[in-house]
């Protein structure tokens, strides 16, 4: 039995420097699970909030592609206040019977010269210029709409991969001890110190741990394929370098949804939602497009001078043309009339975007709250309990009030526990960030040291 306790007191000694004071100090500025990444080699990037969103801004395709298509459609303005090309006619006499000659370009010869210009009555190329210009602004408004999803995906990305990282810390701490343990319960095993069953026991939780470092591996993997698609950045281009965001724990610790009102983030969502100003603008175009089509039911004039020269009874005949529709049939009733049901679709998916608005800001308020609440209390009390659970546990032990099975069963529940913490802080920082993305400001956004971080979407 002695011989027993001795093996079993060499798993408990490196478990409990798991679970030391150091590790576990709620009041520490540094992460509790994982230690600040402070070795860098050429294998790393360290990214903080601030160089991430400088590169975001400054490489991102998709918004580089949304520029672009902002800048088409301001061209498509110049193209609507353009006037039409004057056109120019000759008719040239082929063959002339009486003086038997081929296309006589003499004054002996018959030959029709005829400049006609288009000009558009009724204010056309104003009105078509208007609506020209509210559909760029839709445009350049449905560019801050994706810049608005893209940046919320950016920084729930580092929130997801900074825990991640810590996640990977534990986990890496946790095996290395296990693994010692296990090699000892091998040798203790081999003397007759220990049940097989016992062995079996750690070496299955060992298995376990493995398995589920893996997992995260795997998902660091993919946030980091995330973050290079986002950043375009030629430093991290290498699927070999590991992506490390920098961030301060008592930065995000101090970000709190229980200071925001309800109605001020109404308020901030109706001055800055991209996808509300798209439907206003939206209405807007309608709107001017109806003017449009009146204007288009205006029947435009060809004018211009004509010169004819022995086509007629004069030798030479100068003469002014001028051509101009006749509205009867069609007076552009169709296009009307679609022009006008079309402003009241308009006005119905304003208020559905207001009521959207409105529900989802509401739902994001108090998801937040709920949140943030359970994580402090969570922080601040269950994390205690467990870790003045965890020093009585160890004396059990020592004292052989409890056997290995017991202890292992409480080191995969303390396990759990520290893997909902951290999944907890990662659902915490993404409700922030889903108020952020739904008042379209970034009002849960933490700051830095410098103040140099922008705040806005």
């Amino acid at each position: 039995m002695r011989k027993k306790y001795l093996v079993l007191l060499l798993w408990i000694v490196p478990f409990q420097l798991l679970f030391s004071e150091t590790d576990w100090n709620p009041n520490s500025p540094e992460p509790a699970v994982a230690e600040p990444v402070s070795k860098k080699d050429k294998n790393e990037v360290h990214l903080d909030l601030g160089k991430a969103e400088e590169l975001f801004w400054k490489n991102n395709l998709l918004l580089l592609a949304a520029k672009f298509q902002v800048d088409v459609k301001k061209a498509g303005v110049l193209q609507a206040g353009l006037y039409a090309n004057p056109t120019i006619g000759i008719d040239q006499v082929a063959y002339a019977e009486s003086q038997r000659s081929w296309f006589d370009a003499t004054r002996a010869g018959q030959t029709v010269y005829q400049v006609q210009q288009l000009f558009l009555l009724g204010d056309k190329i104003g009105k078509r210029v208007k609506v020209a210009e509210l559909d760029a602004k839709i445009t350049e408004q449905e560019f801050y709409d994706i810049a608005r999803g893209l940046h919320t995906k950016l920084r729930r990305t580092l929130y997801s991969t900074f825990y991640l990282h810590q996640a990977m810390s534990f986990y890496d701490k946790s095996i290395s001890t296990l693994e010692r343990t296990v090699v000892s319960g091998e040798k203790a095993y081999e003397r007759r110190a220990i049940l097989l069953a016992e062995l079996l026991r750690l070496k299955a939780l060992l298995f376990f741990l493995k398995k589920e470092r893996e997992d995260l591996r795997i998902k660091i993997f993919e946030k980091e394929a995330d973050l290079r698609v986002l950043l375009n950045d030629d430093s991290m281009r290498d699927a070999n370098i590991s992506i490390l965001p920098d961030l301060q724990e008592t930065t995000l610790e101090r970000l709190n949804p229980s200071k925001l009102q309800l109605n001020d983030l109404l308020d901030k969502a109706r001055e800055n939602r991209p996808d509300l100003k798209i439907a206003i603008q939206n209405l807007k175009y309608e709107e001017a497009n109806l003017e449009l089509q009146y204007a288009n039911a205006i029947p435009n004039l060809s004018l211009g001078p004509k010169y004819d020269r022995n086509g007629t009874g004069f030798k030479s005949e100068w003469s002014i043309t001028a051509n101009l529709e006749v509205p009867i049939f069609n007076r552009n009733q169709g296009n009307i009339e679609a022009s006008q049901k079309a402003i009241l679709v308009r006005k119905q998916e304003i208020r559905n975007k207001i009521l959207e608005m409105e529900n989802e800001i509401s739902v994001a308020h108090r998801s937040a709250k709920v949140k943030d609440d359970l994580y402090r209390k969570f922080m601040n009390t269950y994390v205690k309990d467990y870790h003045s659970l965890s020093l009585d546990v160890v004396s059990s032990y020592e004292r052989r009030y409890i056997g290995i099975i017991e202890f292992a069963d409480f080191f995969e529940t303390y396990r759990s526990s520290v893997v909902e913490i951290l999944r907890l802080q990662t659902d915490r920082m993404e409700s922030f960030e889903e108020i952020n993305y739904t008042t379209g400001f970034g009002l849960l956004v933490p700051r830095l040291e410098n103040g140099n971080n922008n705040q806005g979407e």
